[in-house]
């Protein structure tokens, strides 16, 4: 029976996974400023938004409104960033994870909406690092989201288990680049959904929250996972 690599690293995905925005954040109010439907303006806006670093692209801001097709004038420069309040038990999942394998976050964010939250010292003194996409320079599902933090860390993609809430990015961001992924999810998955675990069988697991999420890994402790594993859920 062939093995996949053991698991030597946990990436956490941030907001709706550990805690959420007390406030609009720039992603929401560009997609109500732009003409185009609004998924494929969520889809576009963090896409093009969350990679950028301002501090080195002083045309950031013309290229978002440009792909959003937003005049460039609308853009919200007097944008405040929201506060995030991390839910309850989250640093203590946090904290068991990182008994039991070394933990950092992988988040979608924006430099204009991480400007008054420290990830890193919310989460303190267990995080190895935090890695928000806009540090980066990619944003999940870019596959180059995962590699870039396995890479830094001395691990190859297939030793990370990516966790996050959302289908689209998390999982399917941790797939593309080799890694294994946990979703978090209440909803039971859908049809589009069991396609796409289907097609890659051992390497996700599906959970309905936080709590589960963790004890999954603690259970795990770096076993090596079957290759042959077929699709699990905790979901009671």
């Amino acid at each position: 029976m062939s093995t996949a690599a053991p698991v030597r690293l946990v990436s956490l995905d941030v907001g709706y996974t550990l805690g959420e925005p007390s406030g609009t954040t720039l992603t929401q109010r560009l997609v109500e400023l732009s003409p185009l439907p609004a998924r494929q303006a969520k889809k576009v806006a963090q896409q093009i938004l969350h990679p950028l670093d301002p501090r080195s692209d002083a045309t950031a801001p013309q290229t978002v409104c440009a792909t959003l097709r937003i005049a460039p004038s609308a853009f919200p420069h007097d944008h405040r960033p929201p506060g995030f309040a991390l839910w309850p038990g989250a640093v203590e999942a946090v904290a068991r994870i990182a008994r039991v394998v070394p933990v950092v976050t992988l988040s979608n964010v924006s430099h204009w909406d991480e400007q008054e939250t420290d990830v890193a010292a919310l989460l303190a003194p267990h995080l190895r690092a935090h890695h928000p996409s806009w540090q980066l320079g990619f944003a999940k599902p870019d596959p180059r989201a995962v590699e870039t933090v396995a890479r830094l860390h001395g691990r190859d993609p297939a030793e990370v288990l990516h966790v996050g809430d959302s289908l689209d990015y998390d999982v399917r961001g941790a797939l593309a680049a080799g890694a294994h992924a946990l979703w978090i999810t209440s909803r039971p998955p859908s049809s589009e959904a069991l396609r796409l675990l289907a097609e890659y069988p051992g390497r996700v697991t599906v959970v309905p929250d936080l709590t589960r999420a963790v004890e999954h890994i603690e259970h795990i402790e770096q076993t090596v996972l079957p290759s042959t594993q077929m699709i699990r859920s905790s979901t009671p």
